[in-house]
């Protein structure tokens, strides 16, 4: 069993993990203010739930699955939305001022798109978009691993046409 007996440890996971929090946060919750909130409380979801960690799973599924599950829970209290209408987002690096500005113009773009996604394909397109293999992704969401690669099938079919669509 792994156990985080001291806060710096911790904080040493949160601040590993807080990119990847912030970006969650900013795709399941489009609203600024409330993005914000979210990733407070997902970082302090994981921080309380550490406690519990048992090493059954590695701590970069565990973390995945907290803020997930802390993500739900915001959206139950704090979106009118049904769960098909939640958003995504996507990081991308930048190389020169023209290269941003085009970039920045095809994020939206996705961003739109993504929108536009069912709950069950944002979730498993934010994932992936974390670089979490299809097994993590089985692990964090609960479904299985076929249930993962049709889901991103489908997920990059829709967001195709709707690209497609906005151009």
């Amino acid at each position: 069993m792994v156990t985080f007996t001291k806060d710096s440890e911790k904080e040493i996971i949160i601040k590993q993990y807080w990119p990847q929090i912030g970006r969650a946060a900013s795709g399941y919750e489009n609203r600024s203010a409330l993005s914000d909130e979210l990733a407070q409380e997902m970082a302090l979801s994981v921080w309380r739930s550490l406690d519990r960690f048992n090493g059954q799973c590695s701590i970069n599924t565990y973390v995945y699955r907290v803020i997930h599950n802390t993500a739900i829970d915001h959206i139950r209290r704090h979106s009118k939305l049904s769960e098909d209408e939640l958003s995504d987002k996507t990081i991308c690096e930048h190389t020169s001022p023209e290269a941003d500005a085009l970039q920045a113009q095809r994020q939206k773009h996705l961003m739109n798109a993504v929108n536009k996604l069912p709950l069950s394909l944002r979730q498993v397109m934010l994932l992936k978009l974390e670089d979490l293999n299809n097994v993590e992704i089985s692990d964090v969401l609960g479904i299985s691993e076929a249930n993962v690669g049709i889901r991103l099938h489908r997920a990059k079919e829709q967001l195709t046409k709707l690209l497609a669509g906005m151009n």
